[in-house]
């Protein structure tokens, strides 16, 4: 008894090691490739569907459908060889037995996430676009490939975002409006910010970034109408005072510490003209630093003429090169005013800049800089405040004098009165 139950697990064991030696290879994907033996694996599905994989690097559609027909008929549920099989068919002319394929699989898998990139790139291969929005939205809404998924139909629909906007749901349009603004499209954002803001109010934090984003390409007066929308401004320049964290983002004041330490700018409590902030800038004295590190874009009107007025006030600033409130324009040419060198120790004083706008400025910088000193003593040190930035339009005066001479003439009695 003990012979026959030896010799039958003995036969068990032999015909395991030759059942087992195969699929050992199949599952390696070990092939040789060769004609002998894909007739020793043709009843392994996955081994048909390498073999039609190979054809298909080898440019070789017509075998390979051959292939991944067997694959096929040894396993019913082999998606990947259904749409492998469709891709061959289409290559070899018959577009209708792939899109027939194509819808089969579809319908088959429609809850499962593992097919949808590949079944979306052949039904634009073979343009069947209600299977393309489809996959599209269901891998957005899954936030699987988004980005890929994005370019995919920007490309299909050939930039046009309009068009892009009609298949998408609403819930993925900010993802759309996040992707375009990666790309720089302004032109094409402007599209999908009107259509999500008529399904329902953006987060402001998407809004302000928005904004920032349109600045940045000169679009001034739809910035200005999002960013008057969502920070509700009371006046003309945001944050005058500094009593709010500077954002470094749209409208807002932008500015930047030196890695080095050569300057420092930070808001600082209880020294202030207005409220309970004001800012200041620390120069450290170790270079002839070149200064123009903070600064505010806002809008204006073309030709109008405006009329700013700030705080300063300063202890122990150094060197011929002292620091200066400029406006210049940020979207045309033609507009440059300074106000005068702030420099020594000085309590706080008031300042007025008058100018006025190019015609085809929309929108103008006011920023702080500082030139270059020639001296042999040019490292700047000491410490400087701003604050209560205003800003006002003031109607033409063919009496007033120009900005720039009431600058230097009050410049001239500051000298006068030293």
């Amino acid at each position: 008894m003990r012979l026959v139950i030896s010799m039958v697990l003995l036969a068990l064991a032999c015909w395991s090691i030759k059942t087992a030696w195969p699929l050992r290879i199949v599952h390696q994907g070990n092939f040789a490739f060769t004609k002998e033996e894909s007739r020793r694996f043709e009843k392994y599905a996955d081994a048909q569907y390498a073999y039609g994989m190979q054809s298909w690097m080898d440019q070789d559609p017509q075998t390979a459908v051959g292939f991944f027909r067997k694959a096929i008929s040894r396993n019913v549920l082999h998606m990947d060889a259904w749409l492998r099989l469709a891709e061959a068919e289409a290559a070899l002319g018959r577009e209708e037995n792939a899109r027939s394929i194509l819808v089969f699989t579809t319908d088959m898998t429609d809850r499962v996430l593992h097919w949808k990139w590949a079944q979306m790139v052949l039904a634009l291969q073979l343009d069947v676009d209600p299977i393309f929005c489809h996959n599209a939205n269901d891998l957005l809404t899954r936030k699987v490939l988004e980005r890929d998924t994005l370019q995919l139909l920007h490309t299909h629909f050939n930039g046009d975002s309009q068009a892009v906007i009609a298949v998408l749901e609403p819930q993925h349009l900010a993802g759309y409006l996040d992707w375009l603004i990666g790309w720089g499209m302004a032109k094409e954002s402007q599209a999908v910010w009107r259509a999500m803001t008529a399904q329902c109010t953006a987060p402001t934090d998407t809004a302000l970034r928005y904004a920032h984003f349109l600045i940045g390409h000169k679009r001034i007066r739809s910035a200005m109408d999002i960013w008057q929308q969502y920070t509700n401004p009371t006046n003309a320049l945001t944050n005058p005072g500094f009593e709010t964290r500077i954002t470094g983002q749209g409208f807002d004041w932008r500015c930047q510490d030196e890695k080095n330490g050569h300057w420092e700018i930070k808001r600082v409590f209880s020294e202030s003209t207005e409220g309970n902030y004001s800012l200041q800038i620390r120069f450290a004295g170790k270079a002839n630093v070149v200064f123009h590190h903070l600064y505010q874009i806002f809008a204006a009107a073309p030709t109008q003429r405006y009329r700013l007025t700030y705080q300063w006030k300063t202890r122990g600033i150094t060197t011929d090169q002292g620091p200066f409130v400029e406006i210049v324009g940020y979207d045309g040419k033609g507009l440059q005013q300074n106000g005068p060198m702030m420099t020594g120790s000085h309590g706080w004083r008031q300042e007025v800049i008058d100018f006025t706008m190019p015609v085809d400025c929309h929108a103008a910088v006011v920023r702080l800089r500082r030139r270059k000193s020639m001296r042999f003593d040019s490292k700047i040190r000491g410490r400087l405040w701003v604050d209560d930035f205003q800003l006002e339009q003031v109607q033409n005066d063919p009496q007033e004098k120009p900005a720039a001479q009431r600058v230097r003439l009050s410049s001239l009695k500051r000298q006068a009165d030293h």
